[in-house]
């Protein structure tokens, strides 16, 4: 099985784009909050937790597992999923892998990049994030926890899309 993650070498905003229409296309937000689960068990993937590093192995299309480590907060393991689902569309079917290949995280380079970008736009989509940031008041806290994922999450999306 393939280690190496070679980048989709789309920018940032197609990677946003991608990710964004996915989710509406799965409609898996409801009240706010992506249901990752549900995207993960449509698309034949599941999840599961182990003793090793958040990955992700993808055995064919439509047939995948995340790995999510033990003692990691909900929110945590929310970016994990959606992260990883990001290595899943930008790294094997965007790239049109074929065959078995692991999905490592914890380096830092463009192919992780690409897939935290993937997963902010993923659980925080621009229009629903910009509209409840001006509602909550920039309360990173609030807005956090009305998509799930951590006040730094929140934090960086608000930056990356000018908010801050």
């Amino acid at each position: 099985m393939s280690v190496t993650t070679e980048p989709a070498n789309l920018t940032n905003a197609a990677i946003a784009d991608y990710a964004q229409r996915i989710g509406e296309h799965h409609a898996i937000y409801s009240g706010g909050r992506a249901d990752l689960e549900r995207l993960i068990g449509e698309l034949g993937g599941q999840w599961d937790y182990g003793d090793g590093p958040e990955s992700t192995i993808v055995y064919e299309p439509g047939k995948f597992t995340i790995f999510l480590p033990h003692f990691t907060s909900r929110s945590r393991d929310r970016f994990t999923m959606a992260h990883e689902l990001g290595h899943y569309f930008l790294h094997y079917l965007y790239s049109q892998s074929t065959g078995a290949k692991i999905f490592n995280r914890g380096s830092r380079n463009r192919a992780e990049t690409e897939a935290n970008v993937f997963a902010s736009a993923l659980l925080m989509p621009a229009d629903d994030f910009k509209r409840v940031w001006q509602r909550l008041e920039s309360d990173e806290w609030e807005v956090a926890n009305h998509f799930g994922v951590s006040p730094a999450a929140a934090n960086v999306r608000a930056q990356v899309l000018g908010l801050q």
